[in-house]
């Protein structure tokens, strides 16, 4: 489901990169609605299996080192995309600015192909299991 979102997110960022400009126009609604979408697979994809790739008395210390990746990306990115919007716009538009966001996509879903692979060959696919609830 993460490798889903990343490939839906970069779908999202190239129809929105080659949307023509237009003022008082919806042409943005349908790539913002994609990025919802698979905003909110990844989340709920990403966070329910935290659990299942460390073990259970690390399982605290597992959350807090994600969402500390996550801030310190969130604090860096930013400032990021102001640099590339502030350098490009004049001439292209926010045509780099989305191909950033495809850039940063495209290696999320190697690193998200890569975990699968490791998790099928090392760790029998736990990534994939379902917890029926009968404690096997």
């Amino acid at each position: 489901m993460i490798s889903l979102s990343s490939v839906i997110l970069i779908i999202a960022f190239a129809i929105s990169m080659n949307l023509p400009s237009c003022d008082k126009c919806y042409n943005e609604l349908g790539p913002l609605c994609l990025v919802g979408l698979a905003y909110s697979i990844y989340a709920a994809a990403i966070w329910g299996s935290i659990p299942y790739v460390v073990l259970p008395h690390t399982v605290g210390t597992a959350f807090g080192l994600a969402m500390a990746v996550q801030n310190i990306g969130l604090s860096f990115a930013p400032s990021i995309v102001a640099y590339i919007k502030d350098s490009t716009t004049r001439m292209y538009g926010y045509y780099y600015v989305e191909a950033f966001f495809i850039l940063v996509n495209i290696i999320g879903l190697a690193c998200n192909v890569t975990l699968y692979y490791v998790d099928i060959k090392y760790n029998n696919g736990i990534l994939d299991k379902v917890d029926k609830g009968d404690g096997l």
